[in-house]
């Protein structure tokens, strides 16, 4: 058995992470990376769409035993295993894997935050999401965080790489009008809809939808087990207009993403990432 990492006095959030699916590609490492932290962490905020990862082998031992205060950022489109997401999981695997996460998250859905994520202009659906916001909503998850695909990344411009998916932009207007759709299907499924990086939509849907802070030290406070409170700055190591407390990320860009994804803007991953079948 994975023994506990040492709580002391805790002052850090650590993510594993924004640049790669770690859980997903890379449990072991995720998992060495943890066990060889200087100092313990106040919580950690996984991110993945593979909730399989969390909850068996030693990174789910770890999340059950060995970790004090865990969050999961938990991608779930509707789009796994098609076209755009060819290596992610499908959506009936991700939904069957739900109350396992949650119990391993000691039993409190609001540390799953769920990313319907990026919002794709003429492909993303929205019956899939309100079928995906009654399954999550009714299991207790509050929090929905979405965006429309970004157009600049530290990989340059990324509409050449849309181009060959069919990806195109969405205008103002649209936006709006989609965020609007999806706040309201959201609402009526206990769900807060927050917009990651998106200060226009935000300011153009007049309060239905809220600026995400996907790292939140107010809510690792909430949420601590033992009660111990956080203070951190906004993190400047981020894009703009993100309003994410400051982290550790633990991942790295040569641990690659084999999801594949056609719209992925990390240099980790995207649509020519993807190991072939049979590869180790």
């Amino acid at each position: 058995m994975i023994s506990s990492i040492p709580m002391e006095v805790p002052d850090r959030i650590i993510s594993a992470s924004r640049r790669t699916d770690l859980p997903g590609h890379h449990a072991d490492v995720c998992v060495q990376r943890l066990l060889r932290l200087r100092r313990p962490p106040h919580s950690v905020f996984f991110w993945t769409r593979f909730p399989a990862a969390l909850t068996t082998g030693p990174l789910g031992e770890l999340v059950r035993l060995g970790l004090e205060n865990p969050f999961v950022h938990l991608t779930l489109t509707g789009l796994g295993g098609s076209a755009l997401e060819p290596g992610a999981p499908g959506t009936r695997a991700v939904l069957g894997e739900l109350d396992r996460l949650i119990a391993a998250l000691r039993g409190e859905p609001r540390r799953i935050l769920w990313r319907f994520d990026p919002v794709i202009p003429g492909v993303s659906d929205l019956a899939t999401f309100e079928a995906l916001a009654a399954e999550l909503g009714g299991r207790g998850v509050r929090s929905c965080i979405f965006s429309f695909p970004a157009q600049m990344s530290l990989k340059g411009a990324l509409d050449p790489q849309y181009a060959r998916f069919g990806i195109r932009r969405a205008s103002r207007v649209e936006k709006r009008e989609t965020a609007l759709r999806m706040a309201d299907i959201a609402a009526r499924h206990g769900l807060s809809l927050q917009a990651c990086n998106q200060p226009g939509v935000v300011a153009d849907c007049g309060g239905a939808v809220q600026a995400a802070r996907c790292i939140s030290a107010e809510l690792a406070a909430e949420l601590h087990p033992r009660g111990f409170p956080l203070a951190l700055d906004r993190d400047p190591t981020q894009r703009r207009n993100c309003n994410c407390d400051r982290s550790h990320d633990i991942g790295r860009y040569d641990d690659l993403c084999r999801s594949g994804c056609a719209y992925c803007y990390s240099r980790a991953g995207g649509p020519d990432n993807r190991r072939p079948e049979g590869e180790g």
